[in-house]
This record gives C-alpha cells, sequence and structure tokens, in this order.
C-alpha cells in the first residue's frame, strides 16, 4: 500500500474516530440537558424543591405531563397489596385516573397502566412518600386533610373493589395497612 493510502486511511479512521466522540458527547449533553428540563417541568408541575425528589421522579421516568398518573400510585399499592392484581381493581385504577382528568390513551394514563402492570416497587413507594411529606409540608391543616381524605377515598374504592364474601370485611388487613399509611403521609 503506497504512503498517500495509508495517509488517506489514518485520516478516515481519525474522523471516524472523532465523529464517534464527538457523538457521544452530543448524546451525553442532550441527556444532561433533558434531564435538566425534566427537573425544572416536574419542579413546576408540583411545587418541589428537593433536588433529590426530583431526581427520583425524573429517574422514574415520571416527567410533568405523567405527574398526575404518578399522583394515584397509591392506588397500585392498595390493588397489590394482596400480592396479586385483579382485573376489577385494575379498572377501578384506570376509572379514577379518568376521574381525575388524566385521559385514556395519554402519556400519564400509559404510565399508570405499566405501572398497574408492573406492580409496586420500594423506589416509586419511596418517592411518592418523600413527595406526599413534602406537598404535606406544605398545606395547612385544612389542606392537608381533604388532600388525605380524597386520596384516602379514590385508594378505598380500589380496595373495596374485589375483596370480602357476601359483602363482609371487604376491605382486607393488608389493604388497610396501606389506607393507612396513605392517611398517615398527610396527618395534621
Amino acid at each position: 500500500m503506497s504512503n498517500d493510502a495509508l495517509r488517506k486511511r489514518e485520516k478516515a479512521l481519525e474522523e471516524e474516530f472523532f465523529a464517534r466522540q464527538s457523538q457521544q458527547l452530543r448524546d451525553t449533553l442532550k441527556a444532561t440537558f433533558d434531564r435538566e428540563a425534566t427537573r425544572d417541568e416536574l419542579k413546576a408541575a408540583t411545587g418541589l424543591s428537593d433536588p433529590q425528589i426530583l431526581d427520583r421522579l425524573v429517574a422514574l421516568q415520571v416527567r410533568g405531563e405523567t405527574m398526575a398518573a404518578f399522583w394515584l400510585y397509591p392506588l397500585v399499592e392498595v390493588a397489590w397489596a394482596d400480592g396479586k392484581l385483579d382485573r376489577d381493581e385494575r379498572d377501578a385504577i384506570l376509572a379514577a385516573a379518568v376521574a381525575a382528568g388524566i385521559e385514556a390513551g395519554s402519556a400519564g394514563y400509559q404510565m399508570l397502566e405499566a405501572t398497574i402492570a408492573d406492580g409496586p416497587t420500594e423506589a416509586r413507594r419511596d418517592v411518592w412518600f418523600a413527595y406526599a411529606r413534602d406537598l404535606a409540608a406544605r398545606l395547612d391543616p385544612k389542606e392537608r386533610r381533604a388532600v388525605r381524605e380524597d386520596l384516602v377515598r379514590r385508594a378505598r374504592v380500589v380496595a373495596e373493589t374485589s375483596g370480602g364474601v357476601l359483602g363482609m370485611r371487604k376491605i382486607s388487613g393488608k389493604e388497610q395497612r396501606v389506607l393507612d399509611r396513605i392517611a398517615e403521609a398527610f396527618a395534621d
């Protein structure tokens, strides 16, 4: 191979190397920018200022448009409290989402469907309760009570959909513990 051909090949490999490095740098910058934009979007949607909670929400792929669905996460906890999910519980959660203004087919609705199918996770639970504590600290007692009653009411509907025998004890002990934990997040 001639020196000219070797130089051309060397130049081509060098350009390919730098193009790859440049693309990796662009990808890293884009990911950083997207993460910051998502954090700002969540901050605006939730009023949260704690960067750790915001980063954990970003890691769970919660976005401003899906925050309303994430708010209903405790309903998933209640539905899965006994270790399984039945169709009535799933339907009750999705009905609660629609009643909360989350349109079927929207990003929030799809996120909620995926969360229902996956079931509860420690990461989601921890982030939701951290978010709830932060929110509760910013509410006055009357607002906290209203939020608590609304969320517990929605979760109770899910708990009552599949439980009980002959209309008795519709809410299991495990479901009641989850309901109590939700209420405690907004205790006075």
